[in-house]
């Protein structure tokens, strides 16, 4: 990428202004490749054309111009003018006003700062074009329909190419309280540890998480041994076959990191998937799971409901074990039992099947979950 002098007008005045400070107010000008001057500290001479910094540009010489070789230099005067580079090309020229001979050595200090000056700015300029195509791609894979010519016009100047089926990657903050992550530098270990591969894999940074999509195998276990992700949610939907089901996994991951608490859901596991199967469910027949939560609550209080609906999921999470169950609420078997009684018969499926039982009072578990949640957010608001 070329830098534009132009475009940085603002920075060069900057520049300029600020230099001839810590010279004693020498005029000093910044021109582009076309000799215009865009920078001075002699402001009427903006717009001007600098024959001298054309000749400069062009030869990509130093030129010293004395009293006797102005007249070959319509616009310049008196003093000494070099090119100025951006990684090797020549990108416009820098001139000090005065004998040629007394500002020779300062427009040679002035360069090498402009130079470096320029190299950084072109830096940060390159990093927020990198950026802005990336945040542009990104939209564009995640979109409902995939437009693949523009995707992969997109991902050509960015010299990336896929390789099918890839893996999406979700990495978030755990919840909105928590400190901010270091994304940036969880993404230069993932790619000095190579998870990631420039090539053939994509990232984009958001402010509240980091999206990777992978070519290669990528497994929650090595994402797990990066020390800065310890504190975020990894969320891994299925994989990807084609362009169109890149959206589907990013709409996946989404709704994973909006809704369920896990630290990590790796859709490739079972266990994953049946959670979010239940979720999925219980987020989609919300309202016939609301009544039978409305029907518990005209017998139980919500403190009630509550612990009756801890001991419910103790009792089937230690395979219905009373006693292990009681133990891990730390309450008496008696009293867990009485508990799920209740809440059975507040639900009115005291007499169902265990497995009709388990399954329900998993989604009600899930659904007074969200909504507690949801009420969270709302105080939040």
């Amino acid at each position: 990428m070329l830098l534009n002098i132009k475009e940085l007008s603002s920075f060069c005045q900057e520049l300029v202004e600020a230099v001839s400070g810590l010279l004693g107010g020498k005029t000093i000008n910044i021109m582009d490749l076309s000799g215009t001057i865009v920078a001075s500290t002699d402001k009427s001479r903006i717009g001007d054309i600098h024959t001298g910094a054309k000749h400069v540009v062009s030869g990509g010489h130093d030129l010293a111009i004395t009293e006797e070789l102005l007249p070959n230099y319509p616009g310049a005067k008196v003093g000494y003018n070099m090119p100025l580079t951006f990684h090797g090309k020549i990108i416009g020229a820098i001139g000090m006003f005065g004998p040629p001979e007394q500002v020779r050595d300062l427009t040679k200090l002035l360069k090498i700062y402009a130079d470096k000056y320029f190299e950084l700015q072109g830096t940060m300029e390159a990093k927020l074009v990198d950026l802005s195509i990336r945040s542009k791609l990104f939209g564009l894979l995640t979109a409902e329909n995939a437009d693949i010519k523009n995707i992969e016009d997109v991902m050509e100047m960015l010299d990336v190419s896929f390789v099918f089926p890839v893996t999406f990657v979700r990495i978030s903050k755990r919840n909105t309280e928590d400190e901010p992550i270091p994304f940036e530098k969880i993404l230069s270990s993932l790619i000095s540890c190579k998870l990631i591969d420039t090539k053939h894999d994509f990232w984009s940074l958001e402010a509240d998480s980091l999206s990777i999509i992978c070519s290669s195998e990528i497994k929650s276990s090595d994402l797990q041994k990066i020390e800065e992700i310890s504190e975020c949610r990894i969320i891994i939907p299925r994989p990807a076959a084609d362009y169109s089901a890149i959206s589907k996994a990013s709409t996946d991951a989404l709704w994973i990191d909006k809704h369920m608490d896990e630290k990590l859901i790796d859709l490739e596991d079972p266990r994953s998937r049946l959670k979010y199967m239940m979720y999925q469910t219980a987020f989609s027949n919300s309202d016939i799971i609301d009544s039978f939560i409305d029907e518990m609550r005209r017998y139980l209080t919500e403190n009630s409901l509550r612990k009756c609906m801890e001991a419910v999921k103790s009792y089937y999470d230690e395979s219905m074990s009373v006693t292990e169950a009681a133990e891990s609420l730390g309450i008496h078997k008696n009293t867990l039992q009485a508990r799920v009684k209740r809440v059975m018969e507040a639900a009115g499926i005291e007499d169902y099947p265990i497995t009709e039982k388990i399954y329900l009072m998993n989604l009600i578990h899930i659904r007074l979950q969200l909504l507690s949640r949801q009420s969270e957010e709302a105080g939040k608001a």
